[in-house]
């Protein structure tokens, strides 16, 4: 069938190009035509399907999770801590 004039075509996005997208789409950072595809695709591939709701659910899960706040000293103090264990031990130890 002919492509009606002035209508574009929307191309075929593939399984990878979801697992590429996929935390946009959930994060509604994608453009409304590639929303539309992302769409259709999720529609006719259970994989794909199964795949973005993980990603949407393991998002929600993180955000229940209670905020850490480091507090500078901690910050140092862990640095400090990674500097020695970095630093060759001594001869013999």
């Amino acid at each position: 069938m002919a492509q009606e004039e002035g209508r574009p075509t929307l191309s075929e996005i593939n399984c990878q190009e979801i697992a590429q997208w996929a935390s946009a789409y959930v994060d509604e950072h994608v453009g409304d035509e590639q929303k539309h595809q992302i769409a259709v695709h999720l529609a006719i591939c259970v994989g794909c399907e199964t795949y973005v709701k993980q990603i949407a659910m393991v998002r929600d899960m993180v955000r229940l999770l209670p905020k850490v706040v480091v507090q500078p000293f901690d910050s140092h103090r862990l640095r400090q801590a990674f500097a020695a264990r970095a630093r060759p031990s001594p001869a013999g130890s």
